[in-house]
């Protein structure tokens, strides 16, 4: 897509102090799980039971598409809610823990399902989208920012880490740099994943080597497989090659993600867990003690 057809709908944004100026409370090492949801409820348990991001989506029918800014904002109150408690668990030093960590809400940025070539229309819906969800976590900053210390010393780490996930290609099957730099630009610095629209480019090396000098700092991809552990020999050379994060997603479940991890090389992995026996018409409610089994899984690997 060409970003002059989209002009006068991505106003620039102030810049505003943002988590991803300071890691320092990440975990090195550490393989992280994340959980695709279709509610707060979903973020919830998937917090509760030690998942390190979720996605939010709507009609996980579909793919996922975005969610309404009513259920980003009740997500963030969930989460921010069972980080809070995680924290007064840990006691007073807890921030020298795990509990230091921030829950990543990742929120999808998608108008319809389908294919992930947009029409202009579409392409302004999803900057208006992300402009006002930026603007909510702007409001919410007593969750989505770093806090002001009691002394003198570094800031306290917010309990949500808000971003976007998108996936953006023109009919060629490149990936449309004139949308997503609309979409990054308005993402008010907050962290921003391809998704796996990556799959579908003609060159996957090329696509993911592009990504990173156009604002993205995390690529959810199968290695263009039905599947992350058909697709891990590729999957294995995006990681090797250095770049944008790697999650590996595509049929990883809390059964094989010791084997999705080992076989790939990713540090970081994308599931669902979904309560098992849903038809695709019922909600896509999320199943904590599959959360949990994922978690314990990925957790037991060394580093």
């Amino acid at each position: 897509m060409n970003a002059m057809r989209l002009t006068g709908s991505a106003p620039s944004l102030r810049r505003h102090a943002v988590w991803t100026q300071d890691r320092s409370w990440g975990r090195p090492g550490h393989v992280a799980v994340e959980i695709c949801t279709e509610n707060a409820e979903g973020v919830r348990l998937s917090a509760r039971a030690g998942a390190d991001r979720a996605e939010l989506c709507d009609n996980l029918a579909a793919g996922g598409t975005t969610p309404s800014i009513g259920s980003v904002e009740a997500a963030v109150l969930a989460a921010a809610e069972e980080i809070a408690q995680r924290r007064a668990l840990a006691g007073r030093h807890w921030l020298t823990s795990p509990a230091a960590h921030p829950l990543g809400l990742r929120v999808m940025i998608r108008p319809r399902g389908g294919g992930f070539v947009f029409s202009s229309d579409e392409g302004r819906a999803m900057v208006a989208d992300v402009r006002r969800i930026a603007a909510l976590a702007r409001e919410m900053s007593e969750y989505t920012r770093p806090q002001p210390a009691g002394s003198a010393g570094q800031p306290l780490p917010p309990a949500v880490e808000l971003g976007f996930v998108v996936g953006v290609l023109t009919e060629e099957h490149t990936i449309d740099r004139g949308l997503l730099r609309l979409l990054v630009d308005t993402a008010d610095g907050a962290p921003i994943t391809f998704n796996k629209a990556l799959d579908e480019t003609r060159d996957l090396a090329e696509a993911y080597g592009d990504l990173g000098g156009l604002g993205v700092s995390a690529v959810l991809t199968s290695g263009g497989a039905p599947t992350a552990l058909e697709g891990a020999e590729v999957l294995r050379g995006l990681v090797a090659a250095g770049g944008p994060t790697v999650i590996a997603a595509g049929t990883v479940r809390p059964e094989n993600t010791a084997q999705v991890i080992e076989a790939t090389g990713a540090r970081e992995i994308h599931m669902r867990c979904s309560v098992r026996g849903l038809t695709p018409g019922e909600p896509q409610r999320t199943d904590e003690s599959l959360v949990r089994l994922a978690v314990e899984a990925a957790h037991a690997i060394a580093v």
